[in-house]
């Protein structure tokens, strides 16, 4: 996952330093009938690197209440503190390649939609082979889109792991002797 780290039992790393930085994040962790797991619903819904991210939204969210909760209809979707937890998640990941990737998603989503349930006839034939060329446009677009978000490669999260360099040090130095 991107802004928040989940350990191999699939539960929210209580230690992340991103889960107490953001309020919002830390008002659904500390709220009574909330807590990690409805983080963790949170995370597993909004995040791009989700397993989940291939469902259109609708289904992300009951699968993964199915997943979290063991039930297709998490009530806690309707609180107000998970509502400002996922509004906070997806401002902070936004990423203009992922948004518009979403977006091809649904919408490819609602073609298949339609070609199921639209049974061919002379009347809509022409109609439906123009249907089919719109889908074809937009595989292929989203396809370059694809292929852009593979060039710019995976992201990362800027860590601080690294020593000083004898500058930085130096002035760590002054610094302290101030």
């Amino acid at each position: 996952m991107y802004l928040l780290n989940i350990n191999k039992k699939g539960e929210l790393i209580k230690v992340d330093d991103g889960l107490y930085a953001i309020d919002e994040f830390k008002d659904v962790v500390e709220t009574k009938g909330l807590g990690l797991k409805a983080m963790l619903w949170v995370a597993l819904v909004c995040d791009y690197d989700s397993p989940y991210r291939h469902f259109v939204e609708r289904e992300q969210v009951k699968s993964v209440s199915k997943a979290v909760f063991n039930t297709y209809d998490w009530k806690g979707i309707r609180n107000e503190k998970i509502a400002n937890a996922i509004n906070k998640y997806k401002e902070l990941q936004f990423d203009p390649l992922d948004a518009q990737l979403i977006a091809f998603n649904e919408k490819i989503d609602e073609y298949t939609r339609l070609m199921r349930n639209v049974k061919i006839n002379e009347d809509n034939a022409e109609s439906m082979q123009k249907i089919m060329i719109g889908i074809e446009k937009v595989l292929n677009t989203r396809q370059k889109l694809l292929d852009a978000i593979e060039r710019r490669g995976e992201r990362k999260k800027i860590k601080g792991e690294a020593k000083m360099s004898y500058l930085e040090q130096q002035m760590n130095l002054k610094a302290n002797i101030k």
